[in-house]
């Protein structure tokens, strides 16, 4: 066994140039909106590119430098805190009635791991150990996607997305592993905010306003502040953030409705010049 010295673990992290930003895929013929993180977004003709819109890295020496690695090993895990997830619609004319989507209700639980099948427990399988230091680094680029257009069940007529209010928190959590013990070294806390409004013109998606943000936290020595966090940390494991916000907003849209609230007229705050 190589330990740790978690005294002398460091962590940085790079957020440069991280804002909120929108776009409307696939290219030329817009069905879905995309709220993503301009740094590391592009969207072209004939492909979208997501790459991690901030990094992190992190390095701490072993206590013995001469020793070989065991059943031990450190790396980034991350939770999800899911806030508010809500997709507002309108249509054409007044009488052609609003819908509300009302995700956050059905995401259970709220707060999860935020890791993938192939990277379990992990966030990034970029973790190292190198003449008895142990290195690793993360990223991450959350992006939310929602249809543009959706069919109100009160009046029968197409509607279309308006306003978008997405907010959720999460934590990232430098952790040495050892055996099945998850051992928290540092940790940081950050959030995204898309709160963003459309108009249509022309029968065309465009931003009216992009009222979102992003912020980060400094970086902290020991376990999370939070006790959901801390458990999560302790014995990481499924269901994963990724998977249960997708299923939440897939099932309100496509299959449960119960998430879903359909009015004959349009919501007070529609802009009159909606649709032009």
């Amino acid at each position: 066994m190589i330990g740790v010295d978690a005294q002398q673990a460091t962590l940085t992290v790079d957020r440069t140039g991280v804002t909120p930003g929108v776009a409307f895929e696939p290219f030329g013929d817009p069905k879905r909106a995309v709220f993503h993180l301009t740094h590391g977004y592009a969207l072209t003709r004939d492909a979208e590119t997501i790459r991690h819109a901030w990094r992190a890295s992190a390095s701490a020496p072993g206590q013995d430098k001469k020793g070989s690695a065991g059943d031990e090993e450190m790396g980034f895990l991350q939770t999800q805190e899911v806030e508010t997830v809500q997709f507002f619609y309108a249509g054409e004319k007044r009488n052609h009635g609003s819908v509300v989507v009302d995700v956050a209700p059905t995401v259970s639980p709220r707060v999860c791991l935020d890791s993938e099948d192939n990277l379990d427990p992990w966030t990034s399988a970029d973790r190292i150990v190198v003449n008895g230091i142990w290195k690793a680094k993360t990223g991450d680029h959350p992006a939310a996607r929602c249809p543009l257009r959706l069919g109100n069940l009160q009046t029968n007529k197409p509607n279309f997305l308006f306003h978008v209010i997405d907010r959720r928190h999460y934590v990232t959590v430098l952790t040495f592993r050892l055996g099945t013990q998850f051992i928290p070294l540092r940790w940081f806390k950050w959030s995204v905010a898309h709160n963003v409004m459309i108009r249509w013109v022309g029968g065309k998606p465009v931003v009216r306003s992009n009222a979102s943000s992003v912020s980060f936290g400094e970086v902290k020595v020991g376990p999370p502040d939070s006790l959901a966090v801390r458990n999560i940390i302790s014995r990481p494991g499924r269901p994963y953030g990724n998977f249960v916000t997708r299923n939440a907003i897939q099932g309100v849209v496509v299959r449960d409705l119960s998430g879903l609230t359909a009015k004959t007229e349009w919501f007070v705050n529609v802009p009159a010049d909606f649709w032009t």
